[in-house]
């Protein structure tokens, strides 16, 4: 991950990436033979599968993550003519007790495989809203493109977008007469739960055969708690910063009231 990059997604949120064009190619030829199954990819495809540590945008996802990466899911969409978009909102709304403006806990990669055509839907975000306080409420809008400050991230066809868990993200409505076909893989820390399906025997040694994958599928031994912060992924760098935390002894204690003294009108 140059400067250039750790400055752009810290102060906007996002990142934006490419994979090659035979890459590109062979994804969107394996995403053709199975439409029927695009909650259980890594089952279909070995392609897949490598997807997850692909090398054109994983080494920026590990960057931003450390060495405890892990997918939480993997999975393809077809957005149809005419199809409804998805209003704003952030990713990591539901996981309460962090304070996600200065944390990153989820981390997702879209990956376009189409040229977007002329009306067809569009990923938006507001750029640096990763930052924003949770209680902050989104404006009363009548559509996804009249939200402020929004913008739309470059999705042509083999563009791989990183978004910040946090960052508030919505989609607007495919009005085009073509479809829109992309994948989604959401990166966590392996000590958070995971949404990936049961590999097959065939999908499962694959990944057995590298101590990589086998931590992002989540097939990794981690039973001893040291193994989450000590782990170390083939071909990444290491001696990353050192991570820190909330010490055991305040963690679930809720708070404290202020004791300070009130002055009396």
């Amino acid at each position: 991950m140059t400067n250039t990059q750790r400055l752009e997604f810290e102060s906007r949120g996002y990142l934006t990436l490419d994979i090659n064009a035979d890459d590109l190619a062979h994804l969107q030829a394996a995403f053709d033979q199975t439409e029927d199954g695009l909650d259980d990819l890594p089952n279909h495809d070995d392609r897949f599968i490598h997807l997850a540590e692909h090398p054109d945008f994983f080494p920026v996802v590990h960057h931003i993550l450390s060495d405890d990466v892990q997918l939480r899911s993997l999975t393809g969409s077809i957005l149809p003519p005419k199809s409804p978009g998805r209003g704003w909102h952030r990713e990591v709304a539901g996981l309460l007790g962090v304070h996600h403006p200065i944390s990153t806990l989820y981390l997702q990669a879209l990956v376009h495989l189409d040229e977007r055509p002329e009306n067809g839907a569009c990923f938006m975000v507001v750029p640096g809203s990763h930052r924003f306080k949770s209680d902050l409420p989104f404006p009363e809008i009548t559509s996804v493109e009249d939200m402020p400050q929004s913008v739309a991230p470059s999705s042509k066809a083999g563009t791989v977008t990183l978004l910040h868990g946090n960052l508030w993200q919505a989609r607007t409505q495919n009005r085009s007469d073509t479809s829109q076909r992309f994948l989604e893989l959401a990166y966590v820390h392996c000590w958070m739960r995971h949404a990936l399906p049961a590999l097959s025997p065939h999908a499962e040694g694959i990944v057995q055969a590298s101590s990589s994958l086998s931590q992002l599928f989540a097939l990794r031994d981690l039973s001893n708690a040291s193994g989450y912060w000590q782990g170390e992924l083939e071909g990444q760098p290491s001696g990353l910063p050192e991570r820190k935390f909330s010490p055991l002894k305040v963690v679930g204690k809720g708070t404290v009231p202020n004791r300070g003294t009130v002055r009396n009108k």
